[in-house]
């Protein structure tokens, strides 16, 4: 092979590493995302990251152990800084990964490969924030306990007949119910326990208890165990008031607003005469000296 030969594919192999380390760097001059998180409550998920693209625009795909990689038509191309992956993580149990790709507006080259961020992996059944609970107090007449019905909240995720599914419906016996109450007139709380949606609490008669509720899902990480807490709810009491609360309260509640009303008229009482004070000051100004 001779010399001419050996530097005419010398140069030819110098220009191609040229060319592709051109085409490299211009990528590379593309923003990327940053802070890529996993937004999830009743497995409404959505993926959301920074910052807002100018000039570029962001496709989302995204890929499980079980699942291959696939990409949400909503999601190419965007503007925004948000995905709604919800109708597509719908193997539960599955450990799903994202990227998102920085893009130029205009592509022309679609084998050409972009930047992208690599989010956490997500597991539905085992991250999603379960959202909080509802109860009604079914008490009956000898009050010697108090029923509590408890309703999970729906998630996003529907059945085999179209309707959203409840979030009991999917973690079944995996799923429990806590209730903390306390007497109304007390600060001790204690705790009862459930697997199906009823507890029963054992009361004293005649007293006003007060109860909240939360799902627990044993078998997720300490952090993701606990759904959001229910409202507050109160048993009625056939105590009188002052019985129920104790003279301290009822005297309390007495002296508070009387309180308040007298620093009120007090404060305005200064005020009004702070302010005569300034006028007459005022008018003894304006009045000419006698003799003068």
């Amino acid at each position: 092979m001779g010399v001419a030969t050996l530097l005419n594919i010398g140069c030819f192999v110098l220009c191609f590493l040229f060319t592709q380390n051109g085409k490299a760097s211009g990528n590379s001059q593309l923003p990327v995302a940053t802070k890529v998180w996993w937004t999830s409550i009743n497995f409404k998920t959505i993926l959301e990251w920074e910052p807002k693209p100018s000039g570029y625009a962001y496709t989302v795909e995204f890929f499980g152990k079980k699942t291959d990689v696939q990409k949400s038509p909503r999601c190419i191309k965007i503007q925004t800084t948000e995905c709604d992956l919800t109708s597509f993580l719908l193997n539960l149990t599955d450990s799903y990964t994202a990227h998102v790709i920085s893009e130029p507006i205009e592509t022309v080259d679609k084998t050409e490969e972009y930047p992208y961020t690599r989010s956490d992996k997500f597991t539905p059944y085992k991250d999603t924030k379960i959202g909080q609970p509802t109860f009604m107090i079914e008490e009956n007449e000898a009050k010697g306990n108090i029923k509590l019905l408890i309703e999970a909240p729906l998630s996003s995720i529907r059945g085999p007949n179209n309707t959203f599914l409840s979030i009991q419906e999917i973690f079944k016996k995996d799923l429990e119910y806590v209730t903390y109450y306390r007497k109304a007139a007390s600060t001790g709380k204690k705790e009862a326990k459930s697997k199906i949606n009823e507890i029963d609490v054992p009361v004293d008669r005649g007293e006003s208890y007060c109860f909240n509720v939360h799902i627990v899902i044993p078998s997720r990480s300490d952090e993701n165990q606990q759904s959001q807490e229910s409202a507050t709810h109160c048993s009625h009491s056939e105590k009188p008031f002052y019985e129920e609360y104790g003279i301290g309260v009822l005297i309390g509640l007495i002296l508070v607003p009387v309180l308040l009303l007298v620093a009120i008229v007090t404060c305005a009482c200064c005020c009004l005469r702070k302010k005569n004070a300034n006028k007459d000051a005022n008018s003894l100004d304006g009045v000419p000296l006698k003799g003068v």
